[in-house]
């Protein structure tokens, strides 16, 4: 047997350990009721065997009628009863042993009983049935039945047949020593065939330590058998299997957002460089002399202070969105989107020179919990993205409020040239522009719609686009009502 089950830390030490304390308690139990069984047992035969010599003298006894008769039939009662082992004895009414005989080669003597436990033992109802443990001078115990010589109600004595109890111990002694053999033989075989069983058993529990203690990075996909036909061990690998799940879903994100950083690094480190390079070749041409000519001179310095304000403009976004992926809380209270919405309509306005800004409100129930200004700033960005591609002149902007159970939905549509079906997944996406229809010059640089997911989301809202090239495109946002 391996030795390792014996540490007090393995399952299958402990398990073999409650199952032997089990099975001594079981069989401590069971011995214990098997000898007050076979002692009652031994006891009853020997009260039968007593009994029936006293029925061969039971119509003599019925017969007695006075002391005299009593004393005249003594010698003959206790004849008749008598057996091989037994010591048989005739009392008067007054407790007093008339006459008593030991059977030929018994070693015994009578019990030892009182002249007044007598006379009790006489008062008692009935024919005294059952029999009483007593002992004799030598302090040994026997097996003694008493009945009533005469009238059951007014007895002149009794007579009394005793039988030695050793034998019957004896006998006792005897099973409770096979029975500890028996018990420790059970013992040692439920230790070996319980180990091999345990053992057994407990081999879906290995094999789940084994796949487990062989797993890596690359084995998250692998799951462990939930058909190990043992209930408890089949929920073990159910709970593992699913903090797998959860882990490979938290690692898969883990490396998408990884990677969605290196490329949002690139992206931000190449739309930090074009500013930057224009504002140095600039710079280099004016150091060159060119500041000498006013025309050129004035050329480089609005170029710079161009692209100097588009790299605010650039650092501001990603500052916007740094905040928010940081942010586990936004400062939000009650708000009106439609109060929101004619509170920024004529900066709108502004925004959108000759193109139409129209509004649609017919419902001023749309009340939420929000922060106000990042709602304004969704807004800005969404409506400043329609601006950027639709024609200047008959460019036409809408933005309609609808109530729907207990969302409302802001919808925010353009008449512009539209994005294209494949690109619709990827347009929150930080920095996408489309190729086709989209570049730097018509647009910005790819931040503000997903600052503005980034902003909905952390309400606990969705935005959501639809598209057709050359009518135009639609923003919805969904928020909750309160």
């Amino acid at each position: 047997m391996n030795i390792s089950i014996f540490k007090e830390k393995s399952l299958k030490w402990q398990l073999l350990r409650r199952m032997f304390l089990l099975l001594i308690c079981f069989l401590i139990i069971l011995e214990i009721f098997q000898y007050f069984f076979l002692r009652h047992y031994i006891c009853k035969d020997k009260e039968m065997l007593l009994e029936s010599r006293i029925n061969n003298v039971a119509h003599l006894m019925t017969t007695i009628d006075s002391e005299a008769s009593l004393k005249k039939n003594s010698g003959y009662l206790i004849k008749k009863s008598l057996y091989f082992d037994t010591t048989s004895s005739v009392i008067d009414k007054n407790g007093n042993v008339l006459l008593f005989h030991i059977k030929d080669k018994h070693p015994t003597s009578p019990p030892i009983i009182s002249a007044s436990e007598y006379k009790a033992i006489m008062k008692r109802e009935g024919n005294l049935e059952g029999y009483t443990i007593t002992k004799n001078k030598c302090g040994e115990p026997q097996i003694t039945i008493w009945r009533k010589i005469g009238n059951l109600n007014s007895p002149l004595g009794l007579i009394q047949l005793t039988t030695p109890y050793h034998s019957a111990a004896q006998f006792l002694y005897k099973q409770i020593y096979i029975y500890i053999v028996a018990c420790v033989l059970i013992l040692i075989l439920s230790i070996l065939i319980g180990g091999t069983l345990i053992k057994h058993t407990l081999k879906p529990l290995y094999r789940i330590a084994h796949t487990l203690n062989n797993l890596t990075v690359g084995d998250l996909n692998k799951r462990l058998s939930e058909n190990n036909n043992q209930v408890e061990i089949d929920h073990l690998a159910t709970a593992f299997n699913n903090m797998f799940s959860r882990i490979e879903i938290s690692f898969n994100r883990e490396k998408e957002l990884k990677k969605k950083m290196q490329q949002f690094i690139s992206d931000a480190s190449h739309e930090l460089r074009t500013p930057l390079t224009s504002i140095r070749g600039f710079v280099e041409v004016l150091l060159i002399g060119s500041y000498k000519d006013e025309k050129k001179l004035k050329l480089a310095l609005n170029t710079i202070l161009i692209e100097s304000e588009r790299l605010t403009e650039l650092v501001n976004n990603l500052l916007t969105l740094t905040r928010l992926d940081r942010s586990t809380h936004t400062e939000m209270t009650k708000q009106n989107m439609s109060d929101i919405i004619e509170e920024i309509y004529p900066q709108l306005k502004i925004l959108a020179k000759n193109r139409q800004v129209n509004l649609n409100l017919y419902d001023n129930n749309a009340y939420f919990l929000g922060n106000k200004n990042q709602i304004k700033q969704v807004i800005f960005n969404i409506v400043q993205n329609s601006i950027n591609y639709t024609d200047k002149e008959t460019g036409i902007i809408t933005l309609s409020l609808s109530i729907e159970d207990t969302l409302f939905i802001l919808k925010i549509s353009d008449n512009g040239i539209g994005i294209a079906s494949k690109d619709l997944p990827h347009i929150f996406d930080r920095f996408f522009r489309s190729e086709t229809h989209r570049s730097r010059e018509s647009g910005g640089y790819g931040l503000g719609l997903s600052i503005a997911k980034s902003i909905i989301q952390s309400h606990g809202g969705e935005i959501s686009t639809k598209s057709i090239i050359n009518q135009g495109t639609s923003f919805y946002i969904k928020l909750k009502r309160i």
